[in-house]
């Protein structure tokens, strides 16, 4: 909820100070860039970096950021500048939530329910991709926009002890260097092709979709919404996200590669409405459907590459996820920028929805074997068959 909130905050801010959409856009990339990170801290992981320690000390560090941040928005002695350090510094907390979060939350949670821990930690995602923009919304609206920044720094402190609490048990992690082959992490993606087309899959997503969520408050200038409508139209593709995420991890999907790419065609067929129309009830009905796709989307994402590789290479696979989302959103949210500089931000993402699809279907027709039913599913060295069940953890020839 901190980092959503954040994000959500940091587009709000700028726009209210009279930047430009691509100023937006340039919060995103301070957002997401230090995902860049993610196989540097999967190596680390592998030779035995604590991440429970990691995770903590990354927390607390956030805790002077967000209560700096609030004192200068509340004071009126912000400037656009000052919103990118902080992006920035929130945006390593993302970092090392997608790398060395998940791998505590397995280590918590056991080999033999990783998926289910997963399919959980993403419905957590979800919550927050919801509630963080609505309570960001509805906080400017009720205290003004320096005690919402306040709010972030309270859930920070909250999450601390939580943390620390949960996870107090844990003995020291495993060295996973004697346990892993001695190659470099992307040479996992010659030895899985599952892997391949789970992270080609991502940079669409990434490159295409996500890069348009710092125009929010822009989309809501355009559509008339006030601050707290602008928090209702951010939160509604999380509400339905994680409605469909909640319903997955009750019922896991049978195919889960094909639904990873099912439900980024539904995030960019909703991306395309969204941009095309001009009625805030249409646009609402877009989102819904983006959510659904986003929930297919979330559900599987950490799962796959579990499913994809060997136990031991699974810090690795993280990392290389992280890193993809680490190039692929900034450099998507940078083009949304300019070419909204150069034909309005509403063309601008109809452009990208459309390429999306072109550049989705491509890839669907390229590895339709692999996306195909569980019984034509392509095995992977030493993993379950993302093809087949999507809720075993067992290996399978």
């Amino acid at each position: 909820m901190t980092r959503w909130s954040g994000l959500f905050l940091g587009t709000y801010l700028v726009t209210e100070l009279g930047a430009h959409p691509i100023a937006n856009q340039s919060v995103g990339v301070a957002m997401f860039a230090p995902m860049l990170l993610g196989t540097f801290v999967a190596g680390c992981l592998r030779r035995g970096l604590d991440t429970r320690k990691l995770v903590l000390l990354t927390e607390i560090a956030l805790l002077p950021v967000s209560v700096a941040m609030a004192l200068l928005v509340g004071s009126g002695a912000v400037q656009t500048w000052m919103v990118y350090p902080f992006e920035l510094a929130y945006g390593v907390g993302g970092m090392v939530n997608m790398t060395a979060q998940r791998e505590l939350l397995l280590r918590v949670g056991g080999e033999a329910r990783a998926t289910k821990v997963l399919n959980a930690e993403v419905t957590g995602m979800a919550s927050a991709m919801m509630a963080g923009p609505l309570l960001g919304g509805v906080s400017i609206g009720a205290f003004g926009l320096g005690a919402s920044f306040g709010v972030l720094a309270v859930l920070l402190a909250g999450s601390v002890p939580l943390l620390w609490l949960s996870t107090r048990h844990l003995s020291a992690p495993p060295d996973m260097v004697a346990m892993a082959a001695p190659q470099a992490n992307w040479q996992l993606l010659r030895r899985s092709r599952a892997l391949t087309v789970t992270l080609l899959v991502t940079v669409i997503c990434n490159l295409c979709y996500f890069a348009f969520i710092p125009l929010v408050p822009v989309i809501a200038e355009h559509l008339g919404a006030g601050a707290s409508m602008t928090g209702v139209i951010g939160s509604t593709a999380g509400m339905v996200q994680l409605a469909v995420a909640t319903l997955l991890v009750l019922r896991p999907l049978r195919r889960p590669l094909a639904a990873y790419a099912v439900g980024v065609a539904l995030c960019l067929a909703g991306l395309c409405v969204l941009a095309a129309t001009p009625l805030l009830s249409v646009a609402l009905l877009a989102l819904g459907l983006a959510g659904v796709g986003q929930g297919l989307f979330s559900s599987t994402q950490a799962t796959l590459p579990v499913a994809s590789v060997a136990a031991h290479d699974r810090a690795a696979a993280f990392g290389l996820l992280t890193t993809t989302i680490g190039v692929a959103l900034p450099t998507g949210m940078v083009v949304l920028g300019v070419t909204s500089s150069l034909l309005g931000p509403q063309r601008a993402m109809l452009a990208t929805g459309l390429a999306g699809l072109a550049a989705l279907g491509a890839t669907i027709v390229l590895n339709r074997r692999l996306l195909g039913p569980p019984a034509a599913a392509v095995p992977s060295s030493g993993a379950v068959g993302v093809g087949g069940e999507g809720h075993s953890v067992a290996a399978q020839p």
